[in-house]
């Protein structure tokens, strides 16, 4: 299958149990395993998602939306998403940069499935699941921030061909990356209007 044959297959879904296996298998790789979560806090937030968060969830306060882009009915990318709410305690470029018009959101985002490693697939993913995001579930998001980390250049790369945009750096300030140096990068969308 060419890229551009992949690239018309990509779709997403909300992560359910059957992705579930899948998905700690991915966290498990070397790969995700350098600039992803492996903690078992993580993997039991993961679990509460899936059961509908009707538990309390102590990681991150259970803000994640949890994502996973398949192509054809392969699942191939995991996909964080939280709503950057302006009245928490972020660091302050975030606070800089939130949207004053719509909504912001914060993505995680990872190829787990190391076949589709390579292939030129990341950037274009992420452009679409903005695209898909602002119209499928949230209208009015039009500002996404991701944030790699100083010593992933590889990423930063992808996230620009993906219309991210290189803001300035903070640091980690909770998490199991607490102290580590961080980019962070935005990408705006047009606001989207609504036709009756």
């Amino acid at each position: 299958m060419t890229t551009e044959n992949l690239i018309n297959s990509i779709y997403f879904e909300k992560v359910t149990q059957q992705h579930q296996e899948t998905i700690f298998s991915w966290l498990a790789e070397p790969h995700m395993q350098e600039f992803w979560d492996n903690s078992q806090e993580h993997k039991e937030d993961i679990i509460t998602f899936i059961n509908g968060r009707v538990a309390p969830s102590n990681y991150f306060n259970g803000i994640f939306t949890y994502w996973v882009g398949m192509i054809d009915n392969d699942p191939f990318c995991f996909i964080l998403t939280a709503e950057v709410d302006k009245n928490e305690d972020h660091p302050k470029i975030w606070l800089d940069n939130i949207s004053k018009t719509g909504t912001t959101y914060s993505i995680d985002f990872g190829i787990g499935n190391i076949k589709y490693l390579g292939k030129g697939l990341a950037s274009p993913t992420l452009k679409m699941f903005a695209k898909f995001f602002q119209e499928q579930i949230d209208s009015s998001a039009d500002t996404f921030f991701i944030d790699p980390a100083e010593h992933n250049p590889r990423a930063k790369h992808v996230y620009e061909q993906a219309g991210f945009k290189m803001l300035g750096d903070f640091k980690m300030d909770i998490g199991v990356f607490k102290g580590e140096q961080t980019h962070l990068m935005v990408k705006k969308l047009p606001k989207r209007i609504a036709y009756d």
